[in-house]
């Protein structure tokens, strides 16, 4: 077996896995920013009905900010949970 053939058969399984893992982190990252949108215009549309004294009030309080901070958190959270486990589902499926 010329050295070629066989660094070839070594490295394209470690390919596959590399091509797969980022294929899953693409799909993963696309998703969520498609939820993102879509949990932003809800957001968007609800602050839109209030009342402009309490969106003033709201204003000053850093309610805006604290809600920006806090579906980050969530959003985080949720990204990194769902590469961890796409990765895991990887790794333990050979092949």
């Amino acid at each position: 077996m010329p050295v070629a053939a066989f660094l070839l058969s070594m490295v394209q399984p470690i390919l596959a896995r590399i091509m797969v893992a980022l294929g899953f982190s693409m799909l993963s990252i696309v998703g969520m920013d498609a939820l993102m949108g879509q949990v932003m215009a809800a957001f968007q549309s609800a602050w839109g009905g209030l009342p402009s004294q309490m969106l003033a009030l709201a204003g000053l309080a850093g309610i805006g900010e604290a809600l920006g901070i806090i579906t980050g958190a969530i959003m985080t959270k949720v990204m990194i949970w769902q590469l961890t486990k796409s990765t895991r589902m990887i790794a333990s499926n050979p092949g």
